[in-house]
């Protein structure tokens, strides 16, 4: 927590954890009570802590809760790559989150995945809440059709980005080497300064060996890749009015922006960024969060 120590922000993030069905889910939480509460939900293969430079400018405004997924960080929730078929499981999880906290959230917002799983959820609460969705995975028709079709089990080892997880490697002798491993990779170089320390924070799990491993399983992370037998349309129909859309400039995951922009969504294209927009422009992108995520 040391390394909060130079930052203008005066409120710490605490670790909360929630019992679910299954398990327990863990989460970063910025308290402000009585502030309107902010639900974010992170990307495949991430977790939380990853979103503290986009997450903490907002906590002068709202309560913020930032879980981590089942199979991500610090959550304890079974995670079985040959039963995973959508994302579905985690707007079920998400669900299960709001009814413990007994309060629906004012905002849902998430990267990505985690934005996918923030609309389906939000999309099947009596009231939709405002929804801030930075690069959603918005993809062609055809994908989820096969996916929920007999023929799903095609998507395995299908897809490029499924195979590279599947191949990842998932051992240091500790925290030290990964951090050196990962900082010298092209991807994590063009991050802003602290991000890759704030995700491998809980990106990272120790071993009873004493090594150190991805606290998301590379197994999982492909799984989720190829499960993509949720229903994107039904939960934009009913919840895109309520959503805003950044849109990265590379590489970008809004597919079939029609989707959701044909459905009432706001769409926002940021320059200059690719996918992993809150890793690259953490300011950038906090500033359009917080734009997005108020009233009106």
């Amino acid at each position: 927590m040391a390394m909060y120590a130079t930052r203008s922000h005066t409120t710490l993030p605490a670790r909360r954890s929630f019992d679910l069905p299954g398990g327990t889910m863990a989460a970063w939480h910025w308290p402000n009570p009585g502030a309107p509460r902010l639900v974010f939900v992170h990307a495949n293969g991430f977790c939380a802590s990853a979103y503290r430079r986009v997450l903490e400018p907002l906590a002068d405004t709202y309560d913020i809760l930032a879980p981590d997924l089942r199979g991500h960080g610090r959550t304890a929730l079974p995670a079985d790559p040959a039963t995973h078929r959508s994302w579905d499981v985690y707007a079920r999880d998400l669900l299960a989150l709001i009814e413990r906290l007994g309060r629906r959230p004012d905002v849902m917002a998430g990267h990505s995945m985690g934005a996918v799983g923030a609309l389906i959820a939000a999309s099947r609460l009596p009231d939709v809440p405002r929804l801030a969705l930075i690069e959603p995975v918005v993809l062609p028709r055809s994908v989820y059709a096969v996916s929920r079709s007999p023929l799903g089990f095609l998507m395995r080892n299908r897809l490029a980005i499924a195979r590279q997880a599947r191949r990842r490697r998932n051992s240091w002798p500790d925290r030290a080497a990964a951090l050196a491993r990962y900082a010298g990779h092209p991807t994590f170089r063009r991050w802003a300064a602290g991000t890759l320390e704030d995700y491998l924070e809980d990106g990272l799990r120790e071993t009873e060996a004493g090594t150190v491993v991805l606290a998301c399983n590379p197994a999982w992370e492909a799984a989720n890749y190829e499960a993509q037998g949720h229903d994107l349309g039904r939960a934009a129909r009913r919840a895109a009015p309520q959503a805003r859309v950044l849109k990265a400039e590379h590489g970008s995951t809004v597919v079939r922006a029609p989707a959701l922009a044909g459905r009432g969504a706001r769409l926002t294209d940021m320059d200059g960024v690719g996918h992993l927009a809150p890793m690259e422009a953490p300011e950038r992108v906090a500033a359009w969060l917080k734009q997005a995520a108020a009233p009106g």
